[in-house]
């Protein structure tokens, strides 16, 4: 896993501790909201009702001069608070002309703009941060610091709340959500008075519907645009340093058919579109990308051309997959079983030579595997991972080297020639075999298994053999 790999993983689930909060803060909002309007429909059947029953034909009477007066001045109120949305509110004269069952639909279309209101408010928040945060991670993959972004940078306006998909930003369908939910709300209420329904009846109903829509929708919205906004916001800073990248999955078991076949291409930067070639690819969506370089060699060149700095070499150990990971757990106990305990090697360590000693070590033939007894895993790294890591060692001074590791017979001797070839000197490894057991411990068995091959001759010349590096 890459640097960027693993950053963009931080970068997730700090996004998901953020929607985690967002999602409350909303959800105790959508409560409020609902404790409302249950109230104004109790004072309907308080005020209108008779045997818990509202009679339609009263709905049908003129709204009172004091109910246009309370519903103006929750108008008014709206357009201080949101002097941007005024345009919404209703004409003045047309109040008048209301009858109590339109002056209460009237009423509930108020309180859900109040909603959406809230909803891009707290949302844009949310985005602008995430934005803010993405956009520095990558500036900061890119050798510019920690916090080359400001909160007002125009990179963070490019993407939080603009068109990306059906031509809609995310404040257009907050819009079209809440008078959705709206209108949902008003043909409820006016089917249940029609019906003769009860005011519980009534309220259960009315919560069910604003439940499933007016969180599912909210929800659904900060999902995705948080997944738009992290990907654009990680993706342009990019734009000028690299051409090509791939769709990187989430990787937890769930990938959708859409995504795990846009993950098999690599696609242009320049190309990329959210919703066909880049995230999100769909609602719900939470990939991410990976760069794709195919010849590093020829990026730093072109790299240090453009910029004449230094900083090439460590951009490219940021994104180039090293192939480093994890590949299983031990099982050793946290006293004894240490490399230093092995008798063989405790044997073949008084050899007195020439050689930089690298102990520890497990080949399957391709890769090297060495056992970190502190996190106890065991780690895997290619001849060439190997001899980056051989070079910055400050013990290292270009001496010939000497392995401890195991081979797979002849076959196995490639990963020893491998980095032999990297290192450009000699290299001294085992041809007999040595492995790593399931508990952990280097020990001597005749058996090959899943964790490594381990064998009889270790010690004498016969089993070693030195491998000179071989001209490209």
């Amino acid at each position: 896993m890459t640097y960027w790999e693993k950053r963009q993983q931080q970068l997730n689930k700090q996004l998901e501790k953020d929607e985690a909060k967002l999602k409350k803060r909303l959800s105790s909002f959508y409560d409020a909201e609902f404790r409302k309007l249950e109230k104004q429909i109790a004072a309907y059947y308080t005020q209108f009702g008779e045997d818990n029953v509202i009679q339609y034909r009263t709905l049908m009477e003129r709204l009172s001069a004091e109910d246009q007066r309370l519903f103006m001045e929750q108008m008014d109120a709206f357009v201080k608070k949101y002097p941007e949305y005024a345009h919404l509110m209703p004409v003045r004269d047309s109040i008048y002309r209301l009858n109590r069952l339109e002056g209460l639909q009237h009423s509930i279309l108020m309180q859900q703009y109040e909603i959406g209101a809230t909803n891009i408010e707290q949302i844009t928040d949310h985005l602008n941060r995430q934005a803010l945060q993405a956009a520095n991670a990558a500036a900061e993959a890119l050798g510019f610091g920690k916090n080359f972004y400001a909160i007002n940078a125009d990179i963070i306006r490019k993407f939080v709340d603009v068109p990306w998909a059906d031509g809609k930003n995310f404040s257009t369908r907050i819009w079209g959500n809440t008078e959705k939910l709206a209108n949902y709300l008003n043909t409820d209420i006016a089917q249940a008075f029609a019906r003769g329904d009860s005011y519980d009846r009534i309220v259960s109903n009315l919560k069910k519907r604003f439940d499933k829509v007016a969180r599912n929708d909210a929800y659904r919205l900060v999902y995705t645009e948080g997944t738009y906004v992290m990907a654009e916001a990680t993706m342009t800073p990019f734009e000028s340093e690299f051409e090509q990248y791939r769709v990187s999955t989430v990787g937890d078991g769930k990938v959708c058919d859409i995504c795990r076949e846009v993950a098999k291409e690599t696609f242009q930067i320049k190309d990329r579109t959210p919703g066909v070639n880049f995230p999100p690819l769909h609602a719900w969506c939470r990939c991410s990308f990976t760069i794709e370089v195919s010849d590093w060699d020829a990026w730093m060149e072109g790299y240090e051309l453009k910029h004449g700095n230094e900083q090439a070499e460590k951009i490219k150990n940021h994104f180039e997959t090293d192939n480093v990971v994890d590949v299983f757990h031990l099982n050793f106990p946290e006293k004894g079983g240490k490399l230093e305990d092995n008798e063989l090697l405790l044997k073949a360590r008084t050899e007195l030579d020439q050689y930089y000693q690298v102990t520890g070590l497990h080949s399957d033939g391709k890769n090297f595997y060495m056992r970190d007894s502190k996190k106890r895993i065991v780690r895997k790294f290619t001849p060439e991972q190997l001899a980056k890591i051989i070079r910055e060692s400050k013990s290292y001074n270009g001496q010939e080297v000497k392995i401890y590791s195991c081979d797979a017979g002849a076959e196995g001797m490639k990963a020893a020639q491998e980095l032999a070839n990297a290192l450009r000197v000699p290299v001294k490894a085992p041809i007999a075999l040595i492995g790593l057991t399931e508990n952990g411990r280097f020990s001597v068995i005749k058996s090959l298994n899943e964790y490594g091959y381990i064998v009889e001759q270790y010690e004498g010349d016969k089993g070693w053999k030195i491998f000179i590096p071989m001209e490209k």
